[in-house]
């Protein structure tokens, strides 16, 4: 893979991080219900449905390949979300 792709995998693993935090945040409801089974069937799709739109997204950019680095940004996005998001709410 050259540079260039990797560049490109890593900026938009980043902003997928950015971009599943905000989805976490909108089905917050659903996610963490009282019930048992709507919390269990909610966070199975919801799980579901990101791992198959961020294998989407990676197979139009680079094959479908996860590397390390992807995962990681993916995870930097996320926690950057939070700080911003908690800066917000105060």
């Amino acid at each position: 893979m050259t540079l260039k792709l990797q560049i490109i995998s890593l900026i938009v693993s980043l902003f997928y991080g950015v971009f599943f935090s905000f989805l976490l945040s909108i089905n917050h409801k659903i996610i963490y219900n009282s019930n048992k089974y709507i919390k269990i069937i909610g966070t199975f799709i919801f799980i579901l449905f990101n791992c198959f739109l961020y294998f989407l997204i990676l197979l139009k950019i680079n094959n479908g390949i996860v590397h390390i680095y992807c995962i990681i940004s993916i995870m930097l996005g996320f926690i950057l979300y939070n700080r911003i998001a908690l800066k917000y709410k105060k």
